[in-house]
């Protein structure tokens, strides 16, 4: 629920008719069309499985293609079409994807796009500093649980 509020600001900017976050490997994580209400599901359906398909695939394309020139991989794609255009940005460990209406400028989200990738990648540092603070607290629990004090002598057995 948390990544569907991410994608909840992107979604309100006119011209905008899709939002998905998609793992690295295609598969979409969430996504949000303008026209769903906030209590539906994910908004994954297999138009957007398909979208998100190709625009993975994409990027991998263009990354490979661009590789050999020893430049990173894009951090932002726009692609034209008649029908609208489709924006890639890349996040940690996913692709932040959006879909605009014919007429509706790229550069209005440019800024959006960005705030969205930060609010994830502090989403994902809350994350793993929880999961850390989690595994301290077990190992320390793990240590108080042995009750015997340490000794500087050797105990002999069955003594």
């Amino acid at each position: 629920m948390k990544m569907l509020s991410v994608l909840e600001p992107l979604v309100q900017i006119p011209g905008v008719r899709i939002a998905l976050l998609v793992g690295t490997d295609g598969v979409p994580v969430v996504a949000r069309n303008s026209s769903a209400s906030p209590s539906d599901s994910d908004g994954i359906d297999e138009n957007t499985d398909a979208l998100a398909a190709l625009a993975s695939g994409w990027l991998g394309e263009m990354t490979r293609a661009v590789a050999p020139l020893t430049w990173g991989p894009p951090n932002r794609v726009v692609l034209w079409s008649s029908r609208g255009t489709l924006i890639m940005s890349l996040a940690p460990g996913a692709v932040l994807l959006v879909v605009l209406d014919r007429g509706a400028r790229s550069e209005d989200l440019r800024l959006p796009m960005g705030a969205a990738v930060a609010r994830i990648q502090r989403m994902l540092r809350k994350m793993r500093s929880e999961r850390e603070l989690r595994e301290e607290r077990e190992a320390l629990a793990d240590i108080d649980d042995d009750t015997t004090p340490p000794s500087a002598l050797p105990t002999l057995p069955g003594l």
